[in-house]
């Protein structure tokens, strides 16, 4: 088992996130608050408590402006009949577009310290598991990625599949990406999906205790699963009270600090604009909590990479020694 860590991957894509499924003025408004504001106060919470996290970027929001996507074979959702970037402004800017654009706040996390950790969210936030996403696409994206991070000067190490619909993990892995944060491992699972939201829902009301998990190695490359979603206050989920966020958060920290293993938190810092400040405070009490912890030598906080490293090097040296066994 692995010692007691905590990794912490956010999935930052200001709109790109889900204007495939409700575009309008509430959506803008979130990614032009994510960038001026919200982005900058979640970055100061994570180094004034001294931790890294990943942060996997929605690979186009890393430019200051569209670069030329024509070598993306286009993508045929039954939800979204349109071209996939008809709502980008195709002329515009970080200026003149911080909704869309953030490459002043990936320069931004990269000067940050403690480091912190550059993965990607794609590059354009197709979902990959989805009916009417080609394989064509899915290595295109892939490459983009690839040629975003080589423009940063950053590795190809993590990647976050939106909305968490893993698919084309080989090609992931021939792009020359490490490791992936896979799909969570839940405290259930019913053979419904609708009965598992339910029942996810009332685990986030009740406080219950999120699931620790161990990397693991799938067609070549780490998988990471994720223990706990941070969900946005946003609709009935506003009803959720803070203290069962922070119960979830506390219960996971206690169990990995006595138990061990990996406790694999995530969110969207998008979400912490729905009923500001109120997710937010949830976030930074918590973050001020596991900084005692890793401080006083309790436990760990990994990025992605740190982890999939570790856990490369522990296989290998397994491997090593069943051959000398042998």
């Amino acid at each position: 088992m692995t010692q007691a860590t905590v990794v912490i991957s956010l999935d930052l894509e200001l709109s790109w996130g889900s204007f495939d499924l409700s575009f309008d003025y509430d959506l803008l408004e979130m990614g032009r608050w994510t960038h001026d504001i919200g982005v900058p106060n979640l970055l100061n919470h994570f180094t004034r408590n001294g931790l890294s996290a990943t942060w996997a970027v929605v690979g186009a929001m890393a430019h200051p402006s569209l670069p030329d996507v024509s070598g993306l074979p286009e993508v045929n959702y039954p939800h979204f009949s349109k071209p996939w970037f008809s709502y980008v402004p195709k002329d515009g800017d970080e200026l003149t577009h911080p909704e869309w654009f953030g490459a002043s706040l990936v320069e931004m996390i990269k000067s940050a310290k403690p480091e912190q950790e550059i993965g990607f969210h794609s590059f354009s936030h197709v979902p990959f598991g989805w009916p009417g996403m080609p394989r064509e696409r899915a290595i295109a994206e892939y490459h983009y990625c690839a040629q975003t991070a080589r423009e940063l000067r950053i590795p190809t190490t993590c990647f976050v599949f939106p909305r968490n619909s893993v698919a084309y993990v080989a090609e992931l892995q021939e792009a020359g990406f490490t490791c992936f944060r896979d799909v969570d491992e839940l405290p259930f699972r019913f053979a419904s999906n609708k009965l598992t939201s339910i029942g996810m829902v009332w685990a986030d009301f009740a406080g219950l205790s999120p699931r620790m998990i161990e990397p693991s190695l799938k067609e070549g490359i780490v998988s990471i699963p994720g223990s706990l979603l941070i969900r946005y206050a946003a609709g009935w989920r506003k009803y959720i009270p803070d203290s069962s966020r922070l119960r979830r958060l506390r219960k996971g920290l206690e169990r990995v600090r006595r138990s061990g293993g990996v406790f694999h938190v995530w969110f969207h810092p998008e979400n912490l604009y729905a009923e500001w400040p109120r997710l937010e405070n949830v976030v930074a009490r918590f973050l001020e909590e596991l900084g005692t912890l890793v401080r006083d030598g309790d436990l760990r906080c990994l990025t992605m990479g740190q982890l999939a490293s570790e856990f490369q090097t522990k296989l290998a040296v397994k491997q090593d020694c069943n051959l000398s066994l042998a």
